[in-house]
């Protein structure tokens, strides 16, 4: 089993740590997604468990992670705001 670590969690993302790497990834509907998207907006889902969110993450140093997660929980504060 892969030894990683929750980081923070905002909302659906996570800012994940394993090894010295860290990664953003989005829970949905018990599936666990690599932040971010690819170029043509698809993305494989794993289940959300460690090994799962390992096989997702797309690994970075932490501050390019950490950044991604404030811009990530930013735009979806924004979008929440103007939902309701």
């Amino acid at each position: 089993m892969t030894q990683l670590s929750v980081v923070e969690e905002k909302g659906s993302f996570r800012l994940v740590a394993c090894d010295g790497r860290f990664a953003v990834v989005e829970i949905r509907a018990g599936q666990v997604f690599g932040m971010p998207d690819d170029a043509d907006g698809g993305r494989d889902g794993a289940a959300d468990t460690p090994d799962g969110i390992a096989s997702v993450a797309r690994w970075t140093g932490e501050e390019e992670a950490r950044a991604l997660m404030r811009d990530l929980s930013e735009r979806g504060d924004q979008l929440a705001r103007r939902i309701w």
